[in-house]
């Protein structure tokens, strides 16, 4: 995506810039308060992506337009074109097996521990995506995540600002600087900016 328009308030001004910013940064956006303003300006296809999910009528309608989204593994996070057709039509296989078990999840937590259990050991399939799945599902029955997992992008991008437990898989929202507990973003839009910019956070982490 680019961040191109004139009226960006973001600190890029008029120039075009690859969102997510490159590994040397950009001098521009030199505040967490520009890196977050700069992600809600140019990602609003992820609140149009929620919406879809949550307007879905069943479980099942979730959990097989999540295992579709997987065949476009170029999500904007570095993914590499790695998931063959195989293992596609694996995941969607037992993503519909666990319908009964994702049924009865009543909090997001279970929805991720139940996708992991389904899928996480299938080739090509990262942690990132594991998560995007599990919350793409969790989204149609209005089960949310209620804090930061710590997926290669994310944990990036949070390390950038937080000290992080080698082992430590997740992170509660409140530890983070205050402009990510803005009411206006939910822990998934924090997630996701976390991921997304991380190359940014880290080049303000350098400063």
């Amino acid at each position: 995506m680019q961040c191109s328009s004139s009226s960006c308030s973001s600190g890029c001004g008029g120039h075009t810039v690859t969102c997510p910013c490159p590994e040397s940064g950009n001098p521009e956006i030199d505040s967490l308060e520009k890196v977050v303003n700069c992600f809600w300006q140019n990602h609003q296809d992820l609140a149009v992506e929620r919406d879809y999910y949550e307007s879905l009528g069943s479980l099942v309608s979730a959990i097989d337009e999540a295992a579709q989204a997987l065949g476009d593994e170029n999500l904007g996070y570095d993914q590499p074109d790695t998931i063959s057709g195989v293992v596609l039509t694996e995941a969607r296989q037992k993503l519909l097996a666990s319908e009964s078990m994702l049924a009865t999840c009543t909090d997001f937590d279970a929805i991720f521990d139940q996708v992991q259990q389904a899928i996480g050991h299938l080739d090509g399939l990262t942690p990132a995506l594991v998560y995007l799945t599990a919350l793409r599902i969790g989204l149609q029955a209005g089960l949310h995540p209620q804090k930061i997992y710590l997926a290669s992008g994310a944990r990036d991008g949070s390390g950038a600002m937080v000290d992080l437990g080698p082992d430590q898989l997740s992170l509660s929202r409140d530890q983070l600087p205050r402009i990510f507990q803005h009411p206006d973003l939910t822990t998934e839009d924090v997630q996701s900016c976390l991921t997304i910019c991380r190359y940014q956070l880290q080049w303000l982490g350098r400063l």
